[in-house]
């Protein structure tokens, strides 16, 4: 899997790399390193909400979260930039006379590309690290169970769709993880819908 986002990401890089034209070339790097208008004007805004309930099997699970990034344009179709994410997971078993319960907290950051393709179309490429705090249900302290933490490694290809006003818009976007070792019971897709400013 390692090598099918090592080459994903290189074809992504010689797509970059294709001439569109040394007027529009010329143009976008007048633009881009004109510092009169400061930093922050080629800097773009977004991200996403998890709310999420499920329940079954005498067990229940609620999710709550946020997932901010910020791009960087380097040039009119193509930013770069960090993603953070934090979710807060509330996990409850019945176990006869009693309720066990857990609270979680998960973290990730990560860096991502995106390149449009056409006017509302993008690629979107990303490698991250979620440090995720899991349940053990054979361990209970009163009516909490124990837990421990693990770190995964994700790498991310996809595309997706933005449509907006020019200021403020919405993402909806398909991934698909590569470095998804093949034992996890996850699923290596990945459906994200988000809100941006300045995209």
């Amino acid at each position: 899997m390692k090598k099918v986002f090592q080459l994903s990401c290189l074809l992504f890089v010689l797509l970059l790399a294709l001439p569109t034209g040394t007027q529009a070339q010329d143009s976008d790097v007048d633009k881009y390193f004109d510092e009169s208008q400061g930093f922050t004007h080629r800097l773009w805004y977004g991200g996403g909400l998890t709310l999420w309930f499920n329940g079954g099997n005498f067990s229940s699970l609620f999710q709550v979260g946020i997932s901010p990034l910020i791009g960087y344009k380097l040039t009119d179709n193509f930013s770069v930039g960090p993603r953070f994410s934090l979710l807060y997971s509330h996990y409850r078993q019945n176990l006869g006379p009693f309720v066990g319960r857990a609270n979680l907290i998960d973290y990730g950051v990560g860096a991502f590309t995106r390149y449009k393709i056409i006017r509302n179309f993008f690629i979107h490429l990303e490698y991250g690290v979620d440090l995720q705090e899991r349940v053990d249900t054979g361990t209970l302290n009163g009516d909490e169970f124990a837990t421990g933490r693990v770190s995964i490694s994700n790498g991310y290809i996809g595309a997706g769709y933005n449509d907006g006003n020019g200021v403020w818009g919405y993402d909806i976007y398909l991934l698909y993880n590569v470095l998804l070792p093949g034992n996890s019971v996850r699923s290596p897709i990945d459906f994200r819908f988000g809100f941006t400013y300045n995209f």
